[in-house]
């Protein structure tokens, strides 16, 4: 194998080891209620974790309830701001994953 040949696939193996990585971060609790579309859950889940840098340790959807205009999902950001801190979030998505609003509860 050539350099190039070489740091190409060290390059790709990085890329598929973090894309494993972010999958892991983002998981789908089973609270009672979930109504929404995955992919309303999904948009929510990067917005937040794109307002910390990508950095979250670990996100989780607490619930999600489904409306013909803009869903609402509860998105808890774990580890947050180099420590232990969970944050909440509340989200508003269209049904295809367009987010709306995003805003931190207390």
């Amino acid at each position: 194998m050539n350099n190039l040949t070489k740091i190409t696939a060290a390059a790709l193996a990085a890329l598929t080891l973090s894309a494993c990585v972010t999958e892991e971060k983002m998981s789908r609790s089973e609270p009672a209620l979930r109504d929404a579309t995955s992919a309303a859950e999904s948009a929510c889940m990067s917005s937040v974790n794109s307002n910390y840098g990508g950095n979250v340790r670990e996100l989780r959807v607490v619930s999600s309830e489904f409306s013909q205009a803009n869903s609402t999902v509860m998105v808890d950001a774990v580890g947050v701001r180099g420590g232990q801190a969970t944050e909440r979030w509340r989200c508003l998505s269209s049904n295809e994953g367009q987010v709306a609003e995003l805003r931190v509860v207390e």
